[in-house]
């Protein structure tokens, strides 16, 4: 894409330093960042998790933790007195939401689980002063319909914890569109959308970057995604920029070394193929199970599925089709209307109690919002050893010496290792809750969404990580994602979930040759991302 050179200029940040207090410690964060954003623009920050994109972010609506340190930073937005943001500031609610919004990352965490989505919309409206009260109803109805929502209403009545991740994140950013602000910062906006709701937002945010000339701050490991909708892109490493320019430049012609890095890491290979074992025992079996909320359409509507010893299942599907209350269903975390759930033979669809507790340490589940699955007063070494320590695994040195092995195999290393989930970038929270599961050596490892925070670079690690461990522990995997490109590269077999029910089951490596019409509307939607 590319954009009008004498466009005036929007947003710009001059000499960004910031560090954290961390162990007694200070840790620099982001060293001396520039740039400029443009009226109507689209300017995407690359970088792997934790080079510092978020901290970016965050400190231009002065929403950096306690522990930060900024030292240097200037930020000037047209018709505005230039802010100096190493100094405390009371001008961030005339900025917040109006002038600068923000589209956080972690949807869920930015709801309040207390309250239902229509008074979210009332809260924000009133607040801001854009609606009377007889009004806010039809702005949130359309809101809503415009990213998607077939049935607004019944969204608005929901609570957060009712809703898929996907579809936290459409109510989040209909919250931040409502307020017609003039920068948008989107941190990973698509991250927990399935491909067809992908193709969605990036449609809706292309056509208000036209309508409205807004300027957006694309927070992106997705290279695709920053390909398809950005004019410029700005390659951020270990806080530094290190490489910055059109679109087309920077990805199609990279000059340093780590841009060049991040885009080969987009090709992910796999031998999953090579070490299926479909004529293994069954090892975990589902019939005809059914789970309903209220008394709205099933969100389980007979589902039944076999995993058998050694086997990796991919489960696809958008948002909302019931893949998340699957997993819960099986783990004991929700409990079914009918049907039933056996492992290794037994009945464990409504175990409960010494049961339940034998189950926990066979099957693990990695949450699809993995901060929010973290108890954050631990260090990510004490959340590792947690499991080992209430299923008295070793001793005490034998558990501090597992954590360590299983932080180091997914990346978190050194410092980062005594960090606590809020000092943490999401996708580092993401690799510590892999470990945590893999900590009682299970036998079947549940992933929901388990990498699609992860930057591709990073994605390939966990992906590797968990292809050496199956083949070395043999356990099973059941791959929840949204991803084509993930569960084609992975699993031996692959479920389309539409609806609340298996439409139909295919080899990975046979994905593209799917008959139900539903599995071909998923690979258009994923051709037509990976084609922009």
């Amino acid at each position: 894409m590319k954009i009008a050179e004498d466009l005036k200029e929007k947003l710009r940040i001059e000499r960004l330093e910031v560090a954290y207090r961390q162990e007694g410690a200070i840790q620099t964060a982001l060293k001396s960042v520039d740039f400029t954003l443009h009226q109507g623009e689209i300017l995407s920050l690359l970088g792997e998790s934790g080079s510092g994109k978020s901290t970016i972010a965050k400190a231009l609506l002065g929403l950096l933790s306690p522990s930060a340190i900024v030292r240097s930073g200037i930020l000037s937005l047209s018709g505005q007195t230039p802010i100096d943001l190493s100094q405390p500031s009371k001008n961030w609610n005339g900025i917040r939401g109006r002038e600068i919004a923000m589209l956080f990352q972690d949807a869920r965490l930015a709801l309040n689980p207390m309250m239902k989505i229509r008074d979210h919309f009332r809260e924000t409206l009133l607040a801001h002063r854009l609606a009377s009260k007889e009004q806010i109803r039809s702005i949130s109805e359309q809101g809503l319909a415009r990213l998607g929502f077939s049935d607004p209403s019944t969204v608005l009545n929901a609570y957060p914890h009712e809703l898929s991740g996907g579809m936290c994140q459409r109510v989040c950013l209909a919250l931040t569109l409502c307020l017609r602000p003039q920068v948008l910062i989107a941190d990973e906006p698509t991250s927990a959308l399935d491909t067809v709701n992908q193709r969605e937002v990036l449609d809706l945010l292309q056509s208000l970057q036209r309508e409205l000339g807004l300027s957006v701050l694309l927070i992106t490991h997705d290279i695709a995604l920053a390909e398809a909708l950005s004019h410029r892109v700005l390659v951020l490493n270990e806080g530094h920029i290190v490489e910055s320019g059109p679109t087309s430049q920077v990805l199609r012609e990279p000059s340093h070394d780590y841009t060049r890095r991040l885009l080969s890491s987009r090709n992910l290979t796999s031998d999953a193929e090579a070490s299926s074992s479909p004529d293994a025992a069954s090892l975990l079996e589902i019939q005809e199970l059914v789970k309903a909320y209220g008394s709205g359409r099933p969100t389980l509507s007979g589902v039944s599925m076999r995993l058998h010893a050694g086997e990796i299942i991919g489960v696809l599907g958008q948002s909302g089709c019931g893949k998340s209350t699957l997993a819960r269903c099986v783990v004991g975390l929700e409990q079914a209307e009918s049907g039933s759930i056996r492992f290794q033979g037994q009945d464990i669809t409504y175990a409960k109690g010494t049961a339940r507790r034998r189950l926990a340490r066979q099957i693990q589940l990695v949450f699809q919002d993995a901060r929010a699955s973290l108890n954050p007063r631990f260090s990510a070494l004490e959340l590792v050893q947690t499991p080992l320590h209430t299923f008295r695994v070793g001793d005490r040195k034998e558990r501090l010496e597992r954590a360590r092995y299983l932080l180091e195999e997914v990346g978190i290393t050194g410092a980062a290792q005594h960090r606590r989930p809020p000092q943490l970038s999401t996708g580092q929270c993401q690799r510590v809750a892999i470990a945590r599961a893999l900590a009682l050596q299970p036998e079947v490892l549940i992933c929901d969404e388990a990498v699609s925070a992860l930057d591709m670079s990073v994605q390939a690690q966990i992906l590797e990580l968990l292809q050496r461990l199956h083949r070395q522990f043999g356990f099973s995997i059941l791959m929840i994602s949204h991803d084509v490109r993930v569960l084609r590269a992975f699993c031996h077999r692959i479920a389309v979930m539409h609806e609340g029910r298996f439409v139909e089951f295919l080899q990975g490596n046979r994905l593209s040759s799917g008959e139900h019409a539903h599995t071909r509307l998923l690979l258009h939607g994923a051709e037509e991302l990976e084609s922009l």
